[in-house]
């Protein structure tokens, strides 16, 4: 058991030593001495390095045990990071889909400044809880959202008719041209 823990822990301090020679260029030579050195004494001081390992092994254990905490912790924190902005980012976009959608019904039924405003307002509280309960944003800040997006809506609403009327004459002119 001792000698698997010597051995192990040999391991363990080469691969470090590799990858540190492999990442650092001027360290080669370095590396190269210090796993010589660490391989070269193994038989001779099997006798003193086993009282050694014996006497260290308890906490060695407790070292493994806390660095693999450690890890499982930070590996935790990064998922956690991870995922927590992807939540973020769809009740953002779940709030913003809401508020454009309202945004949509009160130009559909023609209301104007805080009428079309509060109707977009209830729109998203009722649309979207969980993304409101998530993101928290202030009444004022929600407010501003619910203008902005109305004045989106409106301005799309602007464009395509214009686009429709710019149509309807080029087609006109273009039937009068081929009558005459």
């Amino acid at each position: 058991m001792m000698l698997f823990l010597l051995m192990a822990l040999v391991a363990c301090s080469i691969a470090a030593l590799v990858w540190w020679g492999i990442r650092g260029r001027g360290a080669r030579p370095l590396v190269a001495m210090l796993i010589a050195l660490m391989l070269l004494p193994l038989p001779a001081m099997a006798g003193a390095l086993d009282t050694l390992v014996a006497a260290a092994a308890p906490h060695l254990l407790e070292l493994i045990g806390l660095s693999i905490t450690g890890i499982i912790g930070w590996a935790a924190a990064a998922v956690r990071r991870k995922w927590g902005i992807e939540i973020e980012a769809r009740h953002r976009d779940a709030m913003h889909y809401a508020l454009y959608t309202g945004a949509q019904l009160a130009l559909e039924r023609k209301l104007t400044g805080k009428a079309a405003i509060d109707l977009i307002l209830e729109y998203v509280r009722r649309s979207v809880p969980d993304a409101l309960g998530n993101l928290k944003p202030s009444a004022e800040t929600l407010t501003d959202l619910a203008k902005a997006k109305l004045q989106t809506v409106a301005a799309e609403k602007v464009k395509e008719m214009a686009g429709d009327a710019v149509d309807k004459l080029a087609e006109a002119l273009h039937r009068a041209g081929a009558r005459a």
